[in-house]
């Protein structure tokens, strides 16, 4: 993200878990990676049409449902490393929710 400052010191968890990111986005190409990325369009669908249709209800479970998955992806392919991303996710949802 452009507009924060290169970090001067970068955990060892967040090295491992971008290297994990870097492989399995440079990785082949399987039917599960092509299924998996085609929750990104659908998801951020699901939220126009929630708050397009004024559900609040509705658009703040998509919202939880993408950080809840963006979670359980991140620690089921990056294991211990892929905890690092937990509290972003919850931050970045609270803002969101907010």
């Amino acid at each position: 993200m452009f507009w924060f400052s290169k970090p001067n010191d970068v955990s060892e968890q967040v090295k491992q878990f971008l290297e994990m990111d870097k492989e399995y986005l440079s990785g082949d190409l399987g039917f599960t990676k092509i299924l998996m990325s085609f929750l990104v369009p659908i998801s951020l669908t699901a939220l126009a049409v929630a708050f397009w249709k004024r559900s609040l209800w509705f658009g703040l479970s998509v919202l939880v449902f993408i950080a809840v998955a963006k979670i359980a992806w991140s620690v089921g392919f990056g294991g211990e490393a892929g905890k690092s991303i937990i509290a972003p996710a919850i931050i970045g949802l609270v803002i969101c929710v907010g």
